[in-house]
């Protein structure tokens, strides 16, 4: 059913797509359907976020009329009856290997064979000479010292063509470096916080310490503010911080929407994807040059010979 589905939905599609050439219409149907998808993205995407300690973490996304975060759970289908009762009866497990045991000596046990024991006794005996140890260990450090001298020239050569070809990599990767960066504050700056609101309450009985984690609370509160506002677009609703002197008590409430453009994003993309290929385009230009003006030098250097 699902193949014979697939098929009916394709041939519709080129069945209308082949009626709308036939009419001469198909470039304008294209592009009106491209206008609406540029005026769809440009809508936003909007997250809200809410934080308390009564209501917890709160978070929906939303495109349009579309719920996109939560959504809705299916109800769960209702078994038909209870499962049946699993009933293992009552039984006893006892454990009598050991009682099984008890009435066999130590007489009555096997014996090993004779060709067992002998070659026991045989390998007991063997012992190596001394000398021949001796000898043995120390052309095993000899040849020791040797490969670890060949070793550290071979790591020497390694590091130094490793430091090499990291330097062409990072000459290569330089002049994306700025661009990148560039592309990264857009980035942020194209994500917006809105209607940010937040409110904190701090409460000790003793004044000098409610004083204390008044300062410390608000320090946070607005320097947290500030580095966000630094980085994205930050449109503030309201921001507070209240003390209380009567009780022993830290509370608060934080709400805010993230909203965020898709055509912005988009077109932030695309413009650094186009820079990218013109910086990659003037160097492997470069490159060229480079290589022809070496392949030139050998035959300047034979004519004034």
């Amino acid at each position: 059913m699902k193949k014979l589905k697939l098929i009916l939905a394709v041939a519709a599609v080129v069945a209308v797509i082949g009626v709308l050439i036939w009419l001469h219409l198909l470039g304008w149907v294209l592009l009106g359907l491209l206008v609406l998808i540029v005026v769809l993205l440009h809508f936003s995407v909007r997250v809200h976020v809410s934080v308390s300690r009564e209501k917890g973490i709160d978070i929906t996304a939303k495109y349009l009329f579309l719920t996109l975060f939560p959504r809705k759970k299916k109800a769960a289908k209702q078994q038909e009856g209870a499962p049946p009762d699993l009933d293992f009866g009552d039984f006893d497990f006892d454990d009598d290997l050991d009682d099984d045991f008890d009435d066999i000596s130590d007489d009555e046990l096997p014996e090993l064979p004779d060709e067992l024991k002998a070659d026991g006794e045989d390998e007991e005996s063997e012992e190596v000479p001394e000398s021949a140890a001796e000898s043995s260990k120390k052309e095993k450090k000899k040849r020791r010292k040797k490969d670890h001298k060949h070793k550290n020239e071979n790591d020497e050569d390694d590091e130094k063509h490793g430091l090499a070809a990291i330097r062409e990599k990072f000459e290569t990767v330089r002049p994306y470096i700025p661009l990148g960066w560039k592309a990264v504050k857009k980035f942020c700056k194209a994500i917006r916080f809105d209607g940010v609101f937040a409110r904190v309450e701090v409460g000790r009985f003793d004044a000098h310490e409610a004083a204390i984690y008044y300062g410390a609370v608000q320090s946070v509160l607005f320097n947290t503010l500030g580095w966000l506002a630094n980085i994205f677009t930050v449109k503030m609703k309201k921001a507070d911080v209240n003390c209380r002197f009567n009780e022993n008590i830290i509370d608060g409430e934080v709400e805010f929407t993230v909203k965020v453009r898709p055509s912005t994003l988009i077109a932030i993309a695309f413009c650094t994807g186009v820079n990218f290929l013109i910086i990659f385009l003037k160097q492997r230009r470069a490159r060229k040059k480079k290589q022809k003006e070496k392949a030139a030098l050998p035959e300047a250097e034979q004519a004034a010979a």
